[in-house]
């Protein structure tokens, strides 16, 4: 959005997204308004959404290249438009074969700029920057502050929860003030995790995790949405990594940070996770150890003082 806006500063730019990403939507930078598809609809959403749209575009930037995206890409009748790869078949080949056929890796939000190379967009060299407001600038450095995010959408994304408590005992007793966030439907784990000696953030809107994570010294999550948001706050960030790899475009991008995986010939086992693990012993998440991470954020707070 940013790499678009500088191309054409004077535009009217809207951004379409489902209805349940509308709030991250809000954070994103040079758009003018957010149009939402609640894909609960169906067909029905779609069409009414199509008449709204029709014709009002000179150009239509379709990043998800799905089939839904790709019926109002072409029935909404722009000016042009233009689509981003989404590798499909690579990553079916790397999924199931183990077979890598996508040379260098090549972030997704890069894959979106490369798709508007023809229209003059380019990489501007810059990571992820998202709207939220920093509030006061924390001057203080002790003790230092971890957020730990114990939530992903899938299964085979988490890592155990028993190794979140350890993390969490670990970090108190050397001093840490941590705080775990997490949606209304990962509440148990997060009172297991920060237990009673930690604040613990339910359904905060993520404008204010945002500004929670600027705030931290470091930020501890899945590959999640709130690995991103770390990332789009510049905020320091330890990744744990499992069923997914790099290829996939959705490694922190340009962001301060640590990516902890296991070199395993099982993975990537999945595109986007799983429910169980298809061998049942799910080691890429549980042979990545509290004080891997521990010493990972330690890492990372030694280096962010060398800079100064």
């Amino acid at each position: 959005m940013r790499a678009l806006r500088t191309r054409f500063p004077e535009a009217k730019i809207d951004f379409l997204v489902a209805t349940e990403f509308a709030e991250a939507a809000q954070l994103l930078p040079g758009i003018d308004s957010i149009i939402t598809l609640n894909k609960n609809e169906g067909w029905r959403g779609l069409l009414r959404l199509r008449r709204l749209l029709s014709r009002k575009y000179e150009l239509i930037v379709d990043l998800q290249n799905s089939i839904r995206s790709s019926f109002l890409r072409m029935m909404c009748f722009p000016l042009m438009w233009a689509k981003a790869s989404r590798y499909r078949f690579r990553r079916w080949i790397l999924i199931r074969f183990k077979k890598n056929l996508y040379g260098k890796t090549k972030p997704v939000p890069l894959r979106y700029i490369e798709a508007m190379e023809a229209i003059g967009v380019v990489d501007d060299g810059l990571g992820l920057q998202l709207n939220v407001a920093t509030g006061n600038v924390r001057l203080d450095q002790s003790p230092k502050r971890v957020v730990l995010c114990p939530g992903a959408k899938h299964n085979t994304k988490r890592w155990p929860i028993e190794n979140w408590e350890m993390l969490g005992r670990d970090l108190r007793q050397k001093g840490f003030e941590v705080t775990v966030c997490g949606s209304k439907f990962e509440e148990e784990d997060c009172q297991r995790v920060g237990g009673n000696q930690s604040e613990v953030l339910i359904d905060l809107p993520l404008h204010e995790l945002g500004q929670r994570m600027v705030q931290a010294d470091v930020v501890v999550c899945h590959d999640s949405g709130l690995m991103h948001l770390a990332s789009g706050v510049d905020a320091p960030l330890v990744a744990i990594f499992g069923p997914t790899v790099e290829q996939f475009g959705f490694f922190p991008f340009r962001a301060n940070s640590i990516v902890l995986q296991q070199d395993l010939n099982c993975r990537p086992c999945t595109a986007f996770g799983g429910a169980k693990c298809p061998l049942g012993h799910h080691d890429c998440m549980k042979k990545t150890t509290p004080q891997q991470i521990v010493q990972s954020i330690e890492s990372l707070i030694e280096s962010r003082g060398e800079r100064g």
